[in-house]
C-alpha cells in the first residue's frame, strides 16, 4: 500500500492525526490565539509551571550538575554522579532493589521487555490495554505472548495454568493505573497468583501514579505495601514528577542485565545532567506535595459524580476519566465543541483505543478548581 492511499485512508477514518500550535501559559494553552484551559497534560501535581519552585531548584543547583547535554552514554563518559545520586536515593525505599535510570518510559519499556524476551522459556501474558511501549518490547525481539483481558484474572488464570509446563518463566505485564481507562490494576490479586505459581514475575508500570500515590509519591504499589513483591517495577518521570526520564527497579542481577542487555540504555546519550537533579530535586520535596495530591482526588470525585449524574458514559476511578462516545467522528465533534467553549481535550481515538471507544480523556491536575470543572460541564 502506498502512503498516499495509507494517509487517505486515516483521513477517511477521521483518525489522520496532525501537531496543534500551542502555546503554554500555566494550566492554559493557546491556540491560534484562543485561551484554553489544558486537559490533556499528564503534569497531575501541576508542578511544570510552579515558578518558585524552578526557582529553588536553580538556586541550588550544583554547578557539576549544571550541564544541558552528558554528550555520550552512560556506560562511556556520560555518567555523571548525579544518576547514582537519584538512583541510590530511590532504592533506600525499596527493600533488596537496585534502579537503573533511563531517558524515557518508552525506551525502558521496548528495551526492558525486548531483553527479558531472550531469557531461556520465557513467556509473557500482557493486559489487554498495556502501552504500546511495551507491546512494542514483545515484538521487537519475538516474544512468546498471549494478551489477556483487561483487568480479567478469570481469563489470566487459565492461561498460566495452560502453558505453565511448558515456560521457565511467566511474566504478566500490566500498569499499576492505566493510561486511557483510567482504573486500577489489581495488585494484590496479582501478588497472591505470583505466590501461588513460583515462575511468575510481575511487570508492572507506574506511568501515571508515580507521585500521585504514597506520602512520598512512590506510588501505587507503595501505597499497598506491595512494592517488594514486584520484580520489575517501572517509574516514569514526564509526568506528575514535571521531568523527563524513567528508571527501572528491580533486583540487583536485573540491574546488571540490562545495563548489558537492555539496547535503548546502551546505545543512547544519558539525559542532560541538570534534567535528573531536577527529578532527584523532586522526589525529594514530594512529601511537601501531599494537598496536592489531596485536592486532585476530591477535584476527581467531583466531576466523575457530576458527569454520572448526566447520566454520560465515563470510565475512571482516579484523575483520568474518560467520557466514551464511540466512533472517531463523534469523539472530534465533542472535542471541538468543548474547545470552542474554552476547554483543550482532544478527541482519543482508535487505534489508540479499541475500536468504538472513542472518548475524550480529562487529565485533571491539582492545579484545577472547581471553577475550572464547571466549565466542561456546562458545554456537556
Amino acid at each position: 500500500m502506498s502512503v498516499d492511499k495509507i494517509l487517505q485512508d486515516l483521513k477517511n477514518d477521521h483518525n489522520f492525526r496532525t501537531l496543534p500550535h500551542l502555546r503554554h501559559e500555566g494550566k492554559f494553552v493557546y491556540k491560534e490565539s484562543k485561551k484554553l484551559l489544558n486537559l490533556a497534560s499528564n503534569d497531575y501535581l501541576a508542578l511544570s509551571y510552579d515558578e518558585e519552585l524552578k526557582e529553588e531548584f536553580l538556586s541550588n543547583l550544583k554547578k557539576e550538575y549544571n550541564y544541558f547535554s552528558s554528550s555520550s552514554s552512560r556506560s562511556l563518559s556520560g555518567n555523571f554522579g548525579i544518576y547514582e545520586e537519584l538512583e541510590d536515593y530511590l532504592k533506600a525505599d525499596f527493600k533488596d532493589k537496585e534502579i537503573l535510570h533511563f531517558n524515557s518510559g518508552y525506551h525502558l519499556n521496548l528495551s526492558c521487555i525486548a531483553a527479558l524476551s531472550s531469557l531461556n522459556k520465557t513467556l509473557f501474558l500482557a493486559d489487554k490495554l498495556i502501552h504500546a511501549s511495551m507491546i512494542d518490547g514483545l515484538r521487537l525481539n519475538g516474544a512468546d505472548f498471549f494478551r489477556y483481558k483487561h483487568n480479567d484474572l478469570d481469563h489470566l488464570v487459565p492461561l498460566i495454568q495452560k502453558h505453565y509446563e511448558k515456560y521457565e518463566n511467566i511474566i504478566i505485564l500490566s500498569e499499576a493505573l492505566f493510561s486511557m481507562d483510567g482504573d486500577f490494576s489489581d495488585l494484590k490479586a496479582l501478588v497472591e497468583l505470583k505466590k501461588n505459581y513460583s515462575k511468575i514475575k510481575l511487570y508492572i508500570d507506574e506511568a501515571h501514579s508515580v507521585g500521585c500515590f504514597d506520602k512520598k509519591g512512590l506510588g501505587f504499589a507503595k501505597s499497598l505495601g506491595l512494592e517488594n513483591e514486584i520484580d520489575f517495577l517501572v517509574f516514569t518521570f514526564g509526568k506528575a514528577v514535571a521531568s523527563m526520564g524513567a528508571c527501572m527497579i528491580c533486583a540487583k542481577k536485573y540491574k546488571d542485565f540490562f545495563i548489558n542487555k537492555a539496547r535503548a540504555f546502551i546505545y543512547s546519550t544519558a539525559l542532560p545532567p541538570i534534567n535528573v537533579a531536577f527529578t532527584l530535586f523532586i522526589f525529594k520535596n514530594m512529601a511537601k506535595f501531599q494537598n496536592k495530591r489531596e485536592n486532585l482526588y476530591h477535584l476527581s470525585q467531583f466531576l466523575k459524580d457530576k458527569l454520572q449524574e448526566k447520566n454520560l458514559q465515563i470510565l475512571g476511578d482516579s484523575y483520568i476519566i474518560s467520557l466514551i462516545l464511540g466512533d472517531n467522528k463523534k469523539a472530534l465533534a465533542i472535542a471541538q465543541i468543548l474547545e470552542k467553549g474554552g476547554i483543550f481535550a482532544p478527541a482519543i481515538k482508535e487505534p489508540t483505543v479499541p475500536k468504538n471507544t472513542a472518548r475524550i480523556r480529562f487529565s485533571l491536575h491539582a492545579g484545577l478548581d472547581q471553577n475550572d470543572l464547571e466549565q466542561i460541564l456546562e458545554l456537556l
